[in-house]
């Protein structure tokens, strides 16, 4: 290609939401006729297709589960200061031979604390001119404290822009902060919402999953709590239910939930959002990517917030999609197999309707990041 050359630097800890957000980003940049390089410090993922843009993988980080203190290496183990030291110099490295115009960092600096020294040398090996881009969903997890939201803004001075892939009118970036609910002036000056980013939603088609119940948490390990109950739930259902299940130890985990009740239980793959739009219904974690592809295809949704850890984010974003008539949401600690039974059988009796969402985030945020570059 021709056009500007644009890196994406993005690591994904646990599920895969930061990286499909940061490929949608990638392709519609490419679409537009830039160069994009997406640089990945997670693992790989299968189920996530990589294709249609270059793509350069780090020596993967991961979690265990959202344990974000100590970041795992390829083989599972604790990443030492060597690995991460190898890791650091290969981006590094990198970036010197790509010298792109921008460089877009996923979730940094507003997040990914534990990844600062990385993603500061990224910065330093940048060529003179190049624009700085930050990158965000609709919701950040709320900090517990006003000090933290204060370490954010400093690590923004260096930024042109803060891309938000989201929508104002449905959930405003200042239901992530603490306080009085106002941006601090160092944010909105920078802000660029941009809508939500997704890939557009395949034609409709006949094909294997007409009229299931699809349970989904996600490419991540978390919401097995959420799949223990709906594989359950299948038993009291006079439908047919199948889930998928995310994270490394997928094969391991499938067996145990097979054993819970009649529902076909596989590995997460990538023809969800097919399967999706031919389910009767669907209940599904409510990250990023997931609650917005579930809104999108009309299917009718129970979307059941993770609330591990304390964590409030997927909890904001159910919150404001409870507005959409296809959308249920219910707290995971109010759900019984047979409560969620009955809560799906009353799902799929209702008509299919496409919630009102700005869903062209990915090409709109090519376009800030073409007008920042120059292009």
């Amino acid at each position: 290609m021709s056009g500007p050359r644009i890196a994406l630097l993005v690591t994904h800890l646990m599920g895969s939401g930061h990286l499909v957000r940061t490929l949608t980003l990638a392709r519609a940049l490419a679409a537009q006729g830039a160069d994009p390089l997406v640089i990945s410090g997670g693992r790989p993922l299968a189920h996530v297709e990589t294709g249609g843009v270059r793509f350069a993988q780090l020596p993967p980080l991961g979690s265990d589960g959202l344990d974000y203190r100590t970041l795992l290496d390829g083989d599972g183990a604790p990443a030492s200061d060597s690995y991460r030291d190898a890791r650091r110099a290969r981006l590094v490295a990198i970036l010197r031979e790509e010298a792109p115009a921008a460089l877009v960092t996923e979730l940094y600096p507003l997040g990914r604390r534990n990844l600062e020294a990385e993603f500061r040398a990224a910065i330093a090996a940048l060529p003179p001119g190049a624009r700085l881009i930050g990158s965000v969903r609709d919701v950040m997890e709320p900090p517990g404290k006003r000090k933290r939201v204060e370490q954010g803004l400093a690590r923004l001075a260096p930024y042109d822009a803060l891309l938000v892939h989201g929508d104002p009118d449905v959930i405003p970036l200042q239901a992530s902060w603490p306080g009085d609910g106002s941006d601090p002036t160092e944010l909105s000056s920078r802000l660029r919402y941009a809508g939500y980013a997704v890939t557009p939603a395949p034609a409709p088609s006949a094909g294997p999953g007409e009229g299931e119940v699809l349970v989904a948490t996600g490419g991540g390990a978390i919401g097995r709590r959420l799949l223990e109950v709906a594989a359950r739930a299948s038993g009291f259902s006079d439908l047919r239910w199948r889930l998928r299940v995310g994270g490394a130890d997928a094969a391991g985990a499938i067996p145990a939930l097979q054993a819970l009740g009649p529902a076909a239980v596989e590995a997460a793959a990538p023809d969800f959002r097919a399967r999706l739009s031919r389910a009767a219904a669907a209940v599904t974690l409510c990250g990023y990517n997931t609650a917005v592809e579930t809104a999108l295809s009309g299917t009718p949704t129970l979307l059941v917030p993770m609330e591990e850890g304390g964590e409030r984010e997927q909890l904001i974003r159910a919150e404001a999609f409870a507005r959409f008539p296809e959308i249920d949401t219910a707290r995971i600690g109010d759900l019984t197999p047979e409560v969620l039974a009955a809560r799906v059988a009353a799902l799929a009796a209702r008509p299919r309707r496409t919630a009102a969402i700005r869903a062209d985030g990915g090409a709109e945020a090519a376009r800030i990041v073409l007008e920042l570059a120059g292009a």
